[in-house]
């Protein structure tokens, strides 16, 4: 056997008689380890598809809560203005399935939107900590609070979307927040230009009015 000893043959077959066998389940190991890492995956992907377009359409309602009931009149004053929808809550324990399976860059911007809410409510914070706050200004609160809310909703469905592009995922609710998102930042923009143009027509009456 190519030049071999007989006990060179023999250790080589009981060699391979062993090897072989192992590198056999070891090759079966891995390509189980790859099919359940990709199931899991997919099964936990799923999952937070869903659970983050539920938040996002959670978000997209205080996008749209401009402080008063919308079946009723609009209050002449903003001291009338209150908040009518609650703020969102992201909760990840509901989604079933062991996170090791996914990116780390994944894990990361799921995180990242706890933080982003953290970020929301500082800034809303600073300003009614401010002294100058009061009802006179809770339009401006309002429309504040719609905007870091809009923001974060568009955030949360690029990442959904992500997540179906990166695993090939087609799931369709038959609705999508993303464009009433988009409405709302857009009346948002409407309301802070007609202010600006208020603000400047103010200051053109108030020289206007200034003796030379």
């Amino acid at each position: 056997m190519l030049g071999l000893s007989s006990e060179a043959a023999a250790l080589l077959g009981a060699s391979a008689a062993i090897g072989i066998p192992l590198v056999f389940n070891l090759i079966k190991e891995v390509c189980f380890d790859r099919r359940k890492r990709n199931a899991e995956r997919a099964y936990i992907s799923v999952q937070l598809v869903f659970l983050l377009d539920k938040f996002a359409g959670d978000c997209e309602e205080v996008s749209w809560d401009r402080g008063f009931d919308e079946s009723g009149p609009e209050p002449d004053s903003p001291e009338y203005l209150e908040i009518q929808v609650d703020p969102p809550v992201f909760d990840m324990s509901t989604v079933k399935g062991e996170y090791k399976y996914l990116e780390p860059s994944l894990i990361y911007r799921l995180q990242s939107i706890d933080v982003e809410l953290l970020k929301v409510k500082q800034r809303l914070r600073e300003m009614t900590s401010n002294p100058n706050f009061g009802a006179e200004i809770m339009d401006k609160y309002i429309l504040l609070r719609r905007e870091l809310y809009a923001d974060v909703g568009l955030t949360v469905v690029q990442l959904s979307a992500d997540i179906r592009a990166k695993l090939k995922i087609d799931v369709d609710h038959g609705w999508s927040s993303k464009d009433s998102l988009l409405r709302s930042k857009a009346h948002i923009w409407r309301i802070k230009s007609r202010g600006a143009l208020r603000r400047m027509e103010r200051k053109a009456q108030i020289k206007m009015r200034l003796p030379f």
